[in-house]
């Protein structure tokens, strides 16, 4: 009788130990949400140390690098001093030259209202309207519709300071 009840209890702790509780699938799923989640705020920290200001007619907006060696390379730029460009518009976006070449790492995109690119590895274009073309990301513009982008440019030619923001 000693020797059934010892193994009786011998099977029930081992079936405890065995009972360690596994993550279900729809747990480990949302663990891994979770972690990408973090990852991804981690990045939005990072990126918003990398803002730029952007000044035009006595106004001043502000706009996000993006996460790429290219958009640190302009960082890079502006942390020896701002840049002015002559930029002029077209019927979606402000464009202009930098004066400087940036390495191009071009991709098929259709760039919406807000998006700052780099075009032909010397062009900044800043746009509030929508057009597909082969873009580098620079950036995109801090809570600006594509009206109000529209009015902080104008029309026509106007001068436009790129500095970072301290």
């Amino acid at each position: 009788m000693k020797a059934a009840i010892i193994t009786v209890l011998s099977c029930f702790v081992l079936s405890l130990s065995a009972c360690e509780k596994h993550p279900s699938p729809l747990e480990q799923e949302e663990q891994q949400e979770q972690q990408k989640q973090s990852e991804n705020s981690n990045q939005h920290e990072n990126m918003q140390s990398m803002t730029m200001n952007i000044t035009a007619g006595g106004k001043t907006i502000t706009a996000t690098l993006a996460d790429n060696a290219t958009a640190r390379a302009l960082a890079e730029k502006l942390k020896s001093g701002s840049i002015t460009v002559e930029m002029k518009a077209n019927e979606f976006e402000h464009y202009g030259p930098l004066g400087f070449s940036l390495d191009r790492h071009d991709e098929q995109i259709t760039a919406v209202s807000g998006d700052i690119m780099l075009y032909n590895g010397n062009n900044i274009c800043v746009f509030y309207g929508s057009n597909s073309w082969s873009y580098t990301p620079l950036g995109k513009v801090d809570r600006k519709t594509a009206d109000e982008l529209k009015a902080f440019f104008g029309t026509g030619t106007i001068s436009v300071t790129y500095s970072l923001k301290q």
